[in-house]
């Protein structure tokens, strides 16, 4: 087992913090609430708490469509919860039809809010603060740059082209970047060869970096992919393991220009 600032790792099996939170929650409260409309009320729950997070990006952000965001809020993999307001819709969908809450709701609510809180209990914080100060070759077309600086602020994206999950958020990426967003890819492991024939069929590939892969181990990445928010000083405010939703995006954008 290992305990990481995204993730839980059992053998091949990594659980982000936010996917244990629904995990472990979803396990107390069905294990609990044995009352009428317990079942109703969680899926009401869950479902305020993916909207309220992820309006934002529904709308056709970054060049998105409409539908494209509605995919995205189907995608769980890509997090994006606000359970306080999940939670008090769940509790109106249990005190409409009587207006009054179960007798035997108490415990239940305890232990499923203990069993999300507890992930926040034991997830580490990061050992390194700051972006490490290391020069990366630049894919550019068939070429490869001599190594440099990653531009900042900005968001760092590490990835692969064998990783399903950053596939798939790759066009979310590609829009962002040519709006003209502070976006770096930052592929782990890979030849510039294999990178470049990925990226082919995309208009945009000049913010694409090589070399990602001497800064996972100090960085502590569980998986692929991760996103930083990397401020003007360097300093890391924010990491996100797993694929993006236009939201998450925009919020790490938001984040690393505007933290100081």
């Amino acid at each position: 087992m290992n305990i990481g600032p995204d993730a839980l790792k059992l053998g091949p099996l990594v659980l982000g913090w936010s996917q244990l939170t629904l995990v472990l929650g979803l396990l107390a409260w069905s294990s609990l609430a044995r009352f009428r409309g317990a079942m109703e009320a969680a899926v009401v729950a869950l479902v305020t708490a993916r909207l309220w997070a992820n309006l934002p990006g529904l709308f056709g952000q970054l060049g998105q469509s409409p539908g494209a965001g509605l995919l995205e809020l189907l995608d769980v993999r890509r997090g994006g919860w606000a359970w306080g307001p999940g939670l008090a819709a769940g509790l109106l969908a249990l005190w409409l039809p009587r207006r009054r809450l179960p007798d035997r709701l108490a415990l239940p609510l305890l232990v499923t809010v203990l069993a999300g809180v507890l992930p926040l209990l034991l997830k580490p914080t990061p050992g390194v603060q700051t972006f490490p100060a290391v020069p990366f070759p630049r894919l550019a077309g068939d070429a490869v740059s001599r190594p440099a600086a990653l531009p900042r602020p900005g968001v760092v994206n590490l990835w692969a082209t064998w990783c399903p999950p950053c596939r798939a958020e790759m066009p979310l990426l590609m829009r962002a970047v040519q709006a003209g967003e502070p976006v770096v890819l930052l592929n782990v492991g890979e030849p510039a060869g294999r990178v470049g024939a990925f990226l082919r069929t995309y208009p945009a590939t000049n913010a694409t970096w090589l070399g990602g892969e001497a800064v996972t181990g100090t960085l502590r990445v569980s998986g692929f992919p991760t996103t930083f928010a990397v401020n003007a000083q360097g300093r890391i405010v924010a990491r996100h393991l797993g694929p993006l939703s236009s939201a998450q995006l925009q919020a790490l954008i938001r984040q690393a220009k505007e933290t100081r």
